[in-house]
């Protein structure tokens, strides 16, 4: 998964995990917003993570950054 490189203070979404399941770790309000119009009214969340599975985890953090925001990644493989 590729995301911009950035500091943990300066990222809008906070991308942890790996394997069958990715935390998409909501940051900010612009990443707030983001999700409640572009993903589903079904998704579900652990914590304060979006749930989201290895098939649509890239493609998710591709819509993302095309729309401006900045993504960091903890323990995933690039």
């Amino acid at each position: 998964m590729s995301t911009q490189s950035a500091t943990p203070a300066c990222a809008d979404v906070r991308v942890v995990g790996g394997g069958t399941i990715f935390l998409f770790l909501l940051l900010s309000d612009r990443a707030r917003c983001w999700v409640e119009e572009h993903v589903s009214p079904n998704r579900q969340f652990l914590g304060h993570g979006l749930t989201v599975e290895h098939r649509y985890a890239q493609g998710l953090a591709a819509g993302m950054q095309e729309d401006g925001l900045v993504l960091t990644c903890e323990g995933v493989a690039r």
